[in-house]
This record gives structure tokens, C-alpha cells and sequence, in this order.
């Protein structure tokens, strides 16, 4: 599996953040430790925002068919990075646009003054995905898959930001959904170790 975050080559230790790591807590954790070894050289919340993005690469790839997650083909936004930082393809065969969001804090929520509404005119305008109102209502009535995701580790988004800003057809995938996906799932965590190793050796042969 190719992994295109440029997170893993610019990691201070990668094999060191997955070494028996076998919860979301667990990789939060040591991602903060790691975020403060050099904040001149990588800003730690940089840091800890690129490797959860990195994390989350991981997760979508490896888990492409998963109805519960609903994104097949994803890749990395890198460049240019004005709301959305990933696109792939929904479970309606329609592109989409997804938004990571890292929190140290799981039981906070997101609002409207995280920025998250740059995904939408950035989807829109430079990933060509949109909605007219009839799309939006299929997607509120679960007739249609989203177009719009955001996964993070806080608990998701505001009741007023997900009913009334996005109007109900932003899908959030966060820090519960994440816990019931990946803690002691040992297949995903060895995929982050062998994934990890395959990094750190090819940098060194370089």
C-alpha cells in the first residue's frame, strides 16, 4: 500500500510512534510527545495535524470498502491546502472532499470557527464537488452517500454546526467511531508498523 503523506518522511521517529501502539489514545499520545522533541524545525501542532492526516491515510486505504467509513480511492491534498486535505470517491460513485481535524482534547467538538466551512468552497471551486439543494436532501435523508466528510479526534461536530452551518449533510466521523474502529484492531496497527519501517529504510538508503 503507497502512502503519499509526506508526514512519514519528515517524522522525528515514525517506527517509534507506532511501536506497540494498538489504540487511538495511545497514538495520540505519543504523537503529542513527538510534537514538542523539535517545534523550530516542524511546529508542533503542524506536527500533530500531519500525523493524524497521515494516520487517517492509513485508515482510508486500508479500510476502502468499509460502509462504515464510505471513501474508496483517497489520496492526500498537500498542496494548496485551503479546507480540504483529501479526496476519493463516496459509496455513490461521486467524488468527495474530506477534512481532518486533530484535537488533544477527544471530548471537545467542532464548530464553525474551526475553519470548517473552507471545505466547502474549496471542494466546490477546486475539487469540482457540489450540491444543489436536491442532492443536500437526498444526503440528509440517507438516500445519497455525503460529499463532505470530516474525521477527527474530537467527538465530533457541534449540534449547531452539523444541523444549522452544514445543514445536516456533513458527515463527521470522530473520536468514538475512530476508538470502535481501531483500538486492538492488531491487523490495522502491524499494517502502521510494516508501513513505518518501509519509510524509515528508505530514507536511510537515500
Amino acid at each position: 500500500m503507497k502512502v503519499s503523506h509526506g508526514f512519514g518522511l519528515r517524522a522525528h521517529n515514525l517506527v517509534a510512534l507506532f511501536d506497540k501502539t494498538n489504540k487511538v489514545t495511545t497514538f495520540m499520545n505519543k504523537l503529542e510527545k513527538q510534537s514538542l522533541i523539535d517545534p523550530d524545525r516542524y511546529d508542533s501542532n503542524k506536527y500533530k495535524g500531519d500525523g493524524f492526516e497521515f494516520l487517517v491515510e492509513i485508515l482510508l486505504k486500508s479500510h476502502a470498502y468499509d460502509n462504515r467509513l464510505g471513501i474508496t480511492n483517497y489520496e492526500p491534498v498537500q498542496s494548496d491546502d485551503n479546507g480540504v486535505d483529501g479526496v476519493g470517491v463516496n459509496l455513490s460513485g461521486e467524488k468527495c472532499v474530506v477534512q481532518v481535524k486533530y484535537r488533544s482534547n477527544s471530548r471537545s467538538v467542532l464548530t464553525s470557527d474551526d475553519k470548517l466551512g473552507n471545505m466547502i468552497s474549496d471542494g466546490m471551486f477546486k475539487h469540482g464537488v457540489s450540491a444543489d439543494t436536491k442532492v443536500l436532501e437526498s444526503i440528509k435523508n440517507k438516500q445519497t452517500a455525503p460529499l463532505h466528510y470530516v474525521i477527527t479526534t474530537a467527538t465530533g461536530l457541534h449540534h449547531y454546526t452539523d444541523n444549522e452551518f452544514f445543514k445536516g449533510f456533513v458527515h463527521c466521523i470522530g473520536f468514538d467511531h475512530l476508538k470502535a474502529l481501531l483500538d486492538n484492531n492488531l491487523s490495522f496497527w502491524n499494517l502502521c508498523r510494516e508501513t513505518a519501517k518501509e519509510i524509515t529504510d528508505s530514507k536511510v538508503k537515500k
